[in-house]
């Protein structure tokens, strides 16, 4: 588990589930209000992280709709009463996915694909004294989006430090993610923080004047196009 303080939030990490998807919890500090987002497993370890942080849960927020993001959905609704939110395009989307009955078989939750509120691009959701600003950037997943908030983004699969996510799966789509992070990321200061889905590169996170230097999804794609 990694965690950072700053001004408006605390932010932590918790690599979970048979993927190690990074989960996030984003904490107010004024208040305690926290989200969580892509619960992808281990629901118990995720309560005991909010109850050491003496948080108060009160969104769950998908950036994607696949399975190995959505594991803990269900769990943590029960466990909490806390709506999960997603984007319209992947709530349900992939609800026939070949993955679902392994996972189900490995983990002993329950996956739920189907979000209980649908949120749009540009939407905020109030945190506390934190606002959350939803991006839209499909390309892996129809319905993918990123969360930024007081400088941070959290971008699911959508762009990994020096990399991208996969395009080959259903609904994926090479051109649209390529333009969504052109037109949705590229206009981010540079020192906006990346918290990826996965840490697939050399560090856990990133930048966004980082990545614009170092990324090939953005250096041979976007920059050199």
């Amino acid at each position: 588990m990694r965690s950072g303080v700053m001004s408006t939030i605390t932010i932590i990490r918790l690599p979970l589930g048979p993927f190690r998807v990074n989960t996030y919890l984003v904490i107010c500090r004024s208040t305690g209000q926290a989200a969580i987002i892509d619960p992808a497993g281990e629901p118990q370890t995720i309560i005991d992280a909010l109850d050491r942080a003496a948080a108060t849960p009160c969104l769950i927020l998908n950036t994607h709709g696949h399975p190995d993001h959505v594991l803990a959905n269900a769990a943590l609704r029960a466990a909490l009463a806390v709506p999960v939110w997603m984007h319209a395009e992947d709530s349900g989307f992939f609800a026939d996915s070949p993955d679902i009955g392994d996972l189900e078989a490995r983990t002993g939750l329950t996956v739920d694909t189907v979000a209980d509120r649908l949120f749009a691009d540009d939407e905020r959701l109030q945190l506390g004294a934190a606002t959350i600003r939803v991006l839209h950037t499909p390309g892996h997943t129809p319905g993918s989006c990123c969360f930024l908030v007081s400088g941070h983004l959290f971008t699911g699969d959508t762009l990994f430090v020096g990399d991208a996510g996969r395009t080959d799966l259903k609904g994926g789509s090479l051109d649209r993610l390529i333009r969504s992070i052109e037109t949705r990321l590229m206009n981010l200061a540079d020192d906006t923080r990346i918290w990826p889905g996965h840490d697939y590169g050399d560090r856990p996170g990133s930048t966004m004047g980082r990545e614009r230097k170092e990324n090939p999804y953005i250096t041979d794609f976007i920059l050199d196009s």
